[in-house]
């Protein structure tokens, strides 16, 4: 009895314990399809975050390009206007000092007429290379330093008088008028430094192209935040193309004026940088043969 009933124990016992292992073998089957599941999500995971990132890589390539695709064209750009630059800065210079050579070696076999001329056209050279390296500085403060840019109160018909008066060797020697039917009580905000340089660039070249006996006009027009102001020549006028090419920086366009004065066109590239550093615009009407109106607009001093 007592074996058959150890037997039985025995029996029961290891029923249980099959019992028991068939329950977790289920138990762990029961689980696998979790598991199984959770390794394919988190491989769709790791799949769709490395499609992220490699866009994301190609991004960023195309993004480096760009900026040196960028950065060569600022350098090939800045290369053409520093050659620009020193030829536009080279000729007035070569003109003067041969005219004192000049003078030099022949002042007592020279009229005074003679020598009255050969002075004038030293001072022409010499206003035209200071206006070049007038605008220059103010170019290179903004480019440097936003803070040099200083708006002030400014009495736009002693700007364009005092102007008028800088260029008055120019104008008679070409016997150009010039004129303006500006108020006296008429104010603009504007960096003292820049109104000038946009004025003696844009008077310049109103000369440059006038032919003798020309007229260059400045009128200006209120309005309740901007004045637009036009300075009007009846000179030689310019083609739609070249009206085109006017402000933009990669073309450098320049036509030679009508007593084969040269230039390279910063000049206007100057202008539109620093009309629109002031939130304004600027823009030309022309025609070939009929003359340039170029307009511009400056802040209204209320």
């Amino acid at each position: 009895m007592k074996t058959t009933k150890h037997h039985i124990t025995n029996n029961l016992d290891s029923a249980k314990e099959s019992r028991s292992q068939a329950d977790r073998i289920a138990e762990l089957e029961t689980l696998l399809p979790v598991n199984a599941n959770k390794n394919r999500t988190s491989e769709s995971q790791l799949l769709l975050r490395m499609s992220k990132m490699e866009e994301i890589n190609i991004q960023l390539e195309n993004l480096l390009e760009d900026e040196k695709k960028k950065r060569s064209e600022v350098i090939a750009n800045n290369a053409k206007f520093l050659s620009l630059v020193a030829h536009d800065l080279k000729n007035p210079f070569t003109t003067t000092i041969g005219i004192l050579y000049l003078l030099q070696d022949h002042l007592n076999d020279l009229d005074k007429t003679e020598i009255q001329r050969l002075v004038d056209m030293a001072a022409i050279s010499s206003v035209r290379t200071l206006n070049l390296l007038d605008s220059l500085l103010a170019w290179s403060i903004l480019q440097n330093n936003q803070k040099s840019f200083n708006p002030e109160k400014i009495n736009l018909r002693e700007i364009i008088i005092n102007e008028f008066e800088s260029f008055n060797i120019s104008a008679i020697n070409k016997e150009i008028t010039m004129d303006h039917s500006i108020a006296p009580g008429l104010h603009i905000t504007a960096d003292i430094q820049m109104v000038k340089t946009i004025f003696r660039n844009l008077i310049s070249n109103a000369i440059k192209y006038s032919n003798t006996g020309g007229v260059i006009f400045i009128c200006a027009t209120e309005g309740r935040q901007f004045i637009e102001i036009e300075i009007r020549d009846n000179g030689i006028g310019m083609s739609q193309k070249t009206k085109e090419k006017l402000f933009k920086i990669d073309e450098f366009h320049s036509m030679t004026g009508t007593n084969s004065e040269q230039g390279t066109g910063l000049g206007i590239l100057f202008c539109k940088e620093f009309i629109e550093m002031h939130g304004g615009k600027i823009w030309v009407e022309s025609e070939t043969g009929k003359g340039s109106v170029f307009k511009f607009t400056l802040p209204h001093y209320i």
